[in-house]
């Protein structure tokens, strides 16, 4: 049986999204402040929610609330299939990363809320979204699944903006945190149609246990 998180990291492993031109990247640089990354022990409030950072076009920008701080803004890249109606956004760097995983509903209904859906099995029905956190220390590593929440999309066209505020969920720890990003005119590539369709076939529910 799959859980989330594994066809999570299923679907990733599957998009190997081009970073996007030079001329992008330069004028995603050329914004804000430069990227600055913390990720030592907070003795934060885990219960409460943190505000929603200022966007950074081309970026996603996330904080976090709890005992391990996770912040920061990283470049960011967004890749789309239609069959499955799906899209992801993806932003790491060395150390850390962040997924966003949205189910898409009719294209004339993608600027709305995407609720946070966990299934043991296949996608769940959109609008849906799953978003996942890999962290990387000296000598240990954390999975952090989103468990409730929801992600808001507010423009979506050539380049997808949205924000999110969710609760995490450490995979071996258990350990939770408030985790609350903006992503802003991520371009989107529309994704080559083999690679649609293993996603596809990585999603399909599997007799397998």
């Amino acid at each position: 049986m799959k859980t989330l998180l594994g066809s999570v990291l299923v679907v990733t492993a599957l998009l190997p999204i081009a970073c996007g031109s030079d001329a992008a990247r330069e004028e995603a640089r050329g914004e804000g402040s430069e990227t600055a990354v913390s990720t030592e022990s907070s003795p934060a409030d885990s219960t409460r929610m943190p505000d929603y950072p200022e966007p950074r076009r081309g970026y996603l920008v996330a904080r976090s609330g709890g005992e391990r701080e996770i912040s920061g803004a990283w470049e960011a890249r967004a890749g789309m299939c239609e069959t499955p109606p799906m899209l992801e956004v993806v932003a790491e760097q060395p150390g850390v990363g962040t997924l966003v995983l949205l189910q898409l509903p009719q294209a004339d209904s993608r600027l709305t809320r995407y609720p946070v859906t966990v299934v043991d099995v296949g996608a769940p029905a959109p609008p849906a979204a799953q978003v996942a956190v890999q962290l990387f220390q000296e000598r240990a590593a954390y999975a952090y699944q989103a468990l409730e929440g929801e992600v808001e999309v507010y423009g979506f066209d050539e380049r997808i903006s949205g924000r999110f505020a969710v609760t995490l969920r450490e995979i071996s720890s258990d350990e939770s945190l408030r985790y609350a990003g903006v992503f802003h005119g991520i371009p989107i590539e529309v994704l080559p149609e083999e690679q649609c369709r293993q996603v596809q076939e990585a999603l399909e529910p599997s007799d397998t246990l």
